[in-house]
């Protein structure tokens, strides 16, 4: 682009040549007129020129060498969509043990990051692969909206060929790679590639990131912990008659049909009570509307679960460290500083809320007495 506008005025008054005189010293164009007959022009003008690119170079090689590796495990934080996963990660996102992996990188559902898709059995090279597609995730934000009320946005300052060359360069240190090195990898090279994170420490002892519920947290969750023994699972059900208010609100066409939207639901119980029975002493199953009602409450439990201090920063929402506003998906108001749903159903008839009661009557018993109590 400058190449070719120097060249218009070139070719116009000779204009060109005396801007370039202006912008290269003395040295550097007799380097550029030594090499004129072997590179292209552009190339040379954005290679020599004292522009903003040779900032951003020197940015690159400073992030280069000087590499955080991110070694932590994962905590999990599965549910099922419209369940509060996004509010807990955000409530994470302030301590300084935990790294919350960005909303703005998220790739979809059910695979938030490729755990799904890695097996420890396979080739390293091949998992390789996988991982090195989910590297320069596609429309990434520059900056980040929490809400549609929310007066003003936050930076989200994130270089994907940074991404890229911190990835390879940290695979490139270790001579035999397993599995979870690949996931270290991954993780070192999204925090080393977000310019603008707030929240880096040296004694960092987890990472948390959304993952899916149901069945797709059943046909990975093996795999996982056999990559991650040290790894956490927190499984988030909110009750049935909530859930089904709040997705009838969001998507009214796909969950019409209020049977459809409860086979959903118990699909979610089901597999975080298979999780809760399979692996114990990793998995904590907490009620959503303990989260809301008692935060306090539930985020000491859930730092003492982790084994960090608790900190009052648990119980505000931020977004790299900047407070932002509750999730307006969720029909809220305020009780004694914390938040509470509102009791009423206003998406949901009197049928409807009565096929709820006699399809989840029995496992929302059941999950009132393996989800985690808070009296």
């Amino acid at each position: 682009m400058y190449y070719n506008t120097i060249r218009k005025m070139d070719t116009k008054n000779k204009l060109g040549k005396r801007l370039i005189k202006s912008l290269i010293t003395e040295e550097k164009l007799k380097q550029l007129v030594d090499r004129l007959k072997d590179k292209s022009r552009t190339r040379l003008i954005k290679e020599y020129c004292n522009e903003e690119e040779a900032s951003l170079k020197a940015l690159f090689q400073t992030c280069l060498e000087h590499i955080s590796p991110i070694t932590t495990p994962p905590v999990l934080i599965s549910q099922i969509p419209h369940s509060g996963g996004t509010v807990l990660n955000r409530l994470f996102d302030g301590h300084p043990e935990i790294y919350a992996y960005p909303d703005e990188l998220l790739q979809g559902i059910p695979a938030k990051i490729p755990l799904i898709e890695i097996d420890p059995k396979d080739d390293p090279q091949r998992s390789n692969e996988i991982l090195f597609d989910y590297l320069s995730p596609p429309n990434i934000p520059h900056k980040f909206k929490a809400d549609t009320k929310h007066n003003g946005e936050l930076p989200f300052v994130f270089l994907p060929l940074l991404q890229k060359k911190i990835f390879l360069k940290y695979l490139n240190t270790i001579k035999k790679i397993k599995p979870r090195d690949l996931f270290d990898a991954y993780m070192t090279s999204c925090f080393g590639a977000w310019l603008n994170y707030q929240n880096h420490s040296q004694h960092k002892k987890f990472f948390t990131v959304l993952a899916p519920g149901g069945e797709a947290l059943q046909e990975y969750m093996e795999s996982y912990l056999n990559t991650y023994p040290d790894g956490r699972l927190i499984s988030l059900v909110e009750n049935p008659y909530d859930w089904c208010n709040s997705v009838l609100q969001a998507d009214p066409e796909k969950f019409a049909d209020v049977k459809y939207s409860v086979m959903r639901w118990k699909e979610s119980l089901h597999a975080a009570l298979w999780a809760k029975s399979r692996f114990a002493d990793r998995t904590c199953l907490i009620r959503f509307e303990n989260l809301v009602n008692k935060p306090e409450q539930v985020m000491q439990h859930l730092a003492q679960y982790l084994g960090i201090p608790y900190d009052p920063v648990l119980l505000i929402q931020t977004s790299n460290g900047h407070p932002i506003p509750a999730d307006s998906g969720f029909k809220m108001k305020a009780v004694g500083g914390a938040k509470r749903h509102s009791v009423d159903y206003p998406n949901l008839s009197r049928d409807q809320a009565q096929i709820i009661a006699e399809m989840t009557n029995d496992d929302y018993q059941t999950l009132l007495k393996e989800a985690e109590s808070f009296q």
